[in-house]
């Protein structure tokens, strides 16, 4: 069983989301953002579960989809380190902490 762990920016992304859909309802944003987490718990036993994203670039990169947001994480020494959770209507190379990533 790994470790999962979230770096600044996939905790930010988390705070930016509530945000978002708390404009709308406070109650439905802690749940769609705690259900988020959630499905990170399923990398725990099944770390390999997501598709590899830029396989040519990045051997450890992948994604795992909930509803229509994109968990973007990587696998190193039984610790699973979400990069990232944003809309899927975004292009992954172009956010920042993807196009930073250093493996």
């Amino acid at each position: 069983m790994v470790t999962i762990k979230f770096t600044f920016e996939a905790r930010d992304d988390l705070k930016n989301i509530y945000e978002y859909i708390g404009l709308d309802s406070k109650l439905q944003a802690k749940r769609f953002v705690k259900s988020l987490k959630q499905k990170t718990e399923i990398l725990k036993q099944y770390p390999e579960i997501g598709k590899l994203i830029f396989p040519e670039k990045f051997k450890k990169l992948r994604q795992l989809l909930y509803q229509s947001y994109r968990i973007i994480y990587h696998i190193s020494d039984n610790v699973v380190t979400v990069i990232t959770i944003h809309h899927q209507s975004r292009l992954p190379e172009n956010i920042p902490s993807v196009k930073n990533y250093n493996e």
